[in-house]
């Protein structure tokens, strides 16, 4: 009975972490800074870190390919070379900084005190950062360039510090190199299946992990994370002007604070 009770727990702990990764991933407020925040509070154990979030990210990784079929298809077909520039310049410099990086960041920064200052790095992104109005907006990702897009990869990277977000710094990113909102949150979305789907891919290929994140709960939870990460991909689509980043900011600067407070 105590083996029961443990194991339902359990479950609705990592069907919770499901629906934060997918809510998110997306939102311009860090996924990987709220799987740490929540791990923390919620005192899950550390062991499963790997196996959790290789299940996690490949559930929003199924989202945003499922939401962005049509650009992909296009893509496939020939589509607009300018998305295809700036796609595999960003790809190209994520991919560099990321295998550099990415095992000291993981051991240095994995902490409640890296993610509150990551939030607050984000929260600067959407406050101060982002443009005010669209008065500077007027490219298309048809007008995407090599340069263009080895920026948006920089901007991409940031993320790679748990708590600062991957959607919001490229989302700031494209807006700050002038492209109109709907097109930002567009490249946002689509360089994310790249830079996120490669990191799974070789996480997925270390030891036991693979097995472990096709654990039952493991799968439970990956669905939970592509359902809510479809929803919130429709809600940022929409919902991606000043106003709407500025509370973004404004959340993401209270969680910020709160993990610093808590660490």
């Amino acid at each position: 009975m105590n083996v029961a009770i443990i194991l339902a727990v359990i479950s609705g702990h990592l069907l919770l972490l499901g629906a934060i990764q997918g809510a998110t991933e997306f939102l311009p407020v860090s996924s990987s800074g709220h799987l740490v925040l929540f791990r923390e509070w919620l005192g899950l154990e550390s062991s499963g870190d790997l196996s959790r979030e290789i299940a996690l990210h490949f559930g929003t990784v199924v989202a945003v390919v499922v939401f962005c079929f049509k650009d992909l298809l296009a893509m496939l077909r020939g589509g607009s070379a300018g998305l295809w520039k700036l796609a595999i310049g960003a790809s190209l410099v994520t991919g560099v900084l990321g295998l550099s990086f990415e095992e000291t960041i993981e051991q240095e920064l994995n902490s409640l005190g890296s993610v509150g200052i990551g939030l607050l790095i984000t929260s600067l992104l959407l406050i101060v950062i982002a443009p005010k109005n669209d008065e500077r907006q007027t490219r298309e990702v048809a007008d995407g360039t090599w340069t263009h897009g080895l920026l948006l990869g920089a901007f991409q990277s940031m993320a790679l510090m748990p708590g600062v977000s991957r959607a919001g710094s490229t989302i700031v990113g494209a807006l700050v190199l002038g492209y109109l909102r709907r097109d930002a949150v567009r490249v946002a979305f689509l360089i994310s299946i790249p830079a996120v789907g490669g990191a799974v891919l070789k996480k997925a290929t270390e030891g036991d992990n693979l097995n472990q994140a096709l654990a039952p709960d493991m799968l439970a939870a990956m669905g939970v994370a592509c359902a809510v990460g479809l929803l919130a991909l429709r809600f940022i689509s929409v919902n991606v002007g000043p106003r709407s980043l500025r509370l973004f900011g404004a959340y993401t600067a209270l969680m910020g604070l709160a993990a610093l407070l808590t660490a």
